[in-house]
């Protein structure tokens, strides 16, 4: 267990290594290609438009043509995506290119976690399912550390390295012995069983995450270049938040795991109105720093809990676990393609507070769905 354990938190620690690894680069591109918030918002949310049409195909793949061949050919995708990141030279090629890897990331997220939970006990399932999200931090930790990098001595050497990464997990993918197939279940089988409300409060969980965290990343990093700091300064505001995230994504699972999904997502829910609600008047880069750093434990505080719920709910009913985690990626990637682009689309329309009041409404309507769900 401990050997797939490793193997799962590689797949998804390279994929995050590249998704993150923007964070950094935001105020770079902009002045290199002369962006606004909403065009750095759709180059941001590319890789959640890549995740969000790449999770059918990663399902149907995982379910009839086996776990291995999915993540194999989800790292490979990503590793091309990555190096030609680092060749390209006009916006909309880094666009397609990030959209490119998020699609492979669909793949590779949807092997990775079918992998894990077929040989997860089912008592230790969240805790598990957490520990993996932690490596998936911990790529958010050094993606923005790669950015800083990148920023210093050039984008191609530095994804070209994590390109390298992605295919040597690939070959260690290609040695571990993988789980059968099981008897396969028709999408629309499986939609049916999805739409119930308490499958439905698990995947709007998951989506919410994201929804909030994005617009966020978009946002920070252009305020805090505006106060001053640089690339290596923002990208070690988004590797210490990653870092506290990794260390807050396992308790949370714990905390599920013994109460149930409502206390922690209630607590992470209340955190985040109150982060919401101070962000929009914080004038110093030191305060703006600490609160993204509060805001990767509380944003993601529904992600976790989330997950488990899902997972559970859908194994009772007898969902292709494969399936069952596509239909997770599509709701991650639809908080991530839809957050990025609304935050800055609202920021461009009435400042960064618009964009922050109208996720903090988001928060309290979530808190209104969670008292109806008990």
């Amino acid at each position: 267990m401990r050997r797939l354990l490793a193997l799962t938190c590689a797949i998804v620690l390279v994929d995050t290594i590249f998704y993150a690894a923007l964070v950094p680069l935001v105020p770079y591109f902009r002045d290199e290609f002369g962006l606004s918030k909403s065009a750095v918002g759709i180059l941001s949310g590319a890789f959640g438009a890549g995740v969000l049409v790449g999770a059918v195909p990663g399902g149907y793949m995982a379910s009839r043509l086996g776990i291995k061949v999915t993540a194999l050919a989800g790292l490979v995708l990503m590793s091309v995506a990555t190096l030609a990141f680092g060749l390209a030279e006009s916006a909309w090629v880094l666009v397609l290119v990030r959209f490119a890897g998020g699609f492979g990331s669909a793949l590779s997220w949807v092997a990775a976690f079918t992998w894990l939970v077929r040989r997860a006990p089912e008592d230790r399932r969240g805790e598990l399912i957490g520990v993996m999200l932690s490596a998936a931090v911990f790529g958010a930790l050094l993606g923005p550390v790669l950015g800083s990098v990148a920023a210093a001595v050039g984008v191609f050497p530095a994804f070209t390295a994590v390109a390298v990464a992605g295919l040597l997990i690939a070959v260690w993918a290609a040695f571990e012995p993988a789980p059968d197939l099981v008897e396969q279940q028709s999408l629309l089988g499986a939609l049916r069983t999805v739409w119930q409300p308490r499958l439905m409060t698990g995947l709007w969980f998951i989506a919410l995450s994201p929804l909030i965290f994005s617009a966020l990343a978009v946002l920070v990093p252009l305020e805090l270049n505006r106060l001053g700091w640089g690339a290596a300064a923002v990208g070690a505001v988004f590797l210490t938040s990653a870092a506290f995230e990794a260390v807050v994504h396992p308790l949370l699972g714990r905390w599920a795991d013994r109460t149930s999904y409502r206390p922690p997502i209630l607590a992470g829910l209340l955190i985040s109105i109150g982060i919401l609600a101070v962000l929009p008047f914080a004038g110093s880069p030191w305060l703006l720093a600490g609160l993204v750093v509060l805001a990767a434990g509380a944003f993601n505080a529904t992600l976790v809990p989330g997950t488990a719920l899902f997972s559970r709910g859908t194994e009772k009913a007898g969902m292709d676990q494969a399936i069952a985690f596509a239909i997770t990626n599509f709701a991650w990637a639809t908080g991530y393609a839809v957050g990025a682009p609304l935050g800055g689309a609202l920021a461009d329309l009435g400042g960064d507070a618009l964009s922050y009041l109208v996720l903090a409404v988001v928060c309290l309507l979530t808190l209104l769905l969670l008292r109806r769900a008990a």
